[in-house]
């Protein structure tokens, strides 16, 4: 009788301790690194188990869900027409993330996170590219991305996201579309090419033009220059010829010869040469002194007597 009771006792013993080790089992949870596990209480939203040995209360508390705290790549591509009327199409990798002080809205509020983030980039980026041209799409992306990243992400942050990064790949257009858009880039070169031309060619004609004033302003200041200093010489010489009691007209014939002479020092040292004087042989008259090394020089007066050397 004793043996019988002492069995049945035995065997309660190791029923509750079976059953206290799966009770205990199923309280203690551990969890792994950069992951969340979502508890109920009867049904209703308790907490949020961390990295780590936690607790909970078997039966009444279970837990319904799991999250993951990396960082999940969205891949889409979103159909777009631009503000010059093209359609494109536009890679875009979004980078979100779990919030952890947020989780339980991350796991309750949205039933199919992916394909309603996706939706939601569809209508941001159309919104945003609506105003902007095939050109600017190409060449200004950083302003798609920065837009998106501003109206997403305090939406995704309601629904316990974080948007860690946008991504917009180069767009994508047929092949006629590309092939204009190429040719309209190519005439907006050459276009630019000519203006480039055009202003270079006026610049330089108005760079001649300023230097040929400016050699016009310097020959006419030495000619002033030239007949100031004839005048200022002739002027001291004549007074100097008064000086010794000879008349001016006496002192200009003089004066004037003695130019004839120099000139005609001057001319024999060239080659070939002609000289027309002008009034005959002994007029005091000025002579026209052209000279042409190795040339021929013609004149015409009234009279006129010819040197050759």
């Amino acid at each position: 009788m004793w043996d019988v009771f002492t069995f049945e006792l035995l065997s309660w013993k190791a029923a509750a301790v079976i059953l206290s080790l799966f009770w205990l089992s199923k309280c203690v949870h551990i969890v792994g690194q950069q992951t969340l596990i979502v508890v109920e209480t009867l049904g209703k939203f308790a907490g949020i188990l961390e990295p780590g040995l936690n607790l909970i209360v078997f039966p009444f508390q279970r837990p319904v869900g799991k999250l993951t705290l990396k960082i999940k790549e969205i891949k889409t591509r979103v159909e777009v027409k631009t503000a010059d009327n093209m359609f494109v199409a536009l890679p875009v990798n979004l980078m979100v993330q779990v919030s952890v002080d947020r989780a339980s809205e991350a796991w309750y509020k949205l039933s199919n996170p992916e394909q309603q983030i996706s939706s939601w980039i569809l209508n941001a980026i159309r919104g945003i590219a609506a105003g902007m041209t095939l050109e600017d799409l190409f060449k200004d992306r950083d302003h798609l991305v920065g837009q998106v990243e501003k109206d997403l992400s305090a939406k995704l942050a309601d629904f316990g996201y974080i948007l860690s990064a946008v991504l917009v790949d180069q767009p994508t257009v047929s092949d006629d579309v590309q092939a204009s858009f190429n040719r309209v880039v190519t005439a907006k070169r050459e276009r630019e090419a000519a203006e480039q031309e055009a202003e270079a060619m006026r610049i330089k004609t108005v760079r001649q033009a300023e230097a040929e004033a400016d050699a016009q302003r310097a020959r006419a200041k030495g000619l002033a220059d030239s007949r100031k200093l004839l005048a200022d010489g002739l002027r001291v010489s004549l007074a100097e010829f008064e000086k010794c009691s000879v008349s001016s007209s006496e002192a200009l014939a003089v004066l004037l010869e003695t130019n004839r002479i120099d000139a005609m020092r001057d001319v024999s040292k060239h080659g070939n040469l002609i000289l027309m004087g002008m009034g005959g042989e002994t007029s005091t008259a000025p002579l026209l002194g052209l000279t042409a090394r190795n040339g021929l020089l013609r004149g015409a007066g009234t009279a006129g007597a010819a040197a050759k050397e």
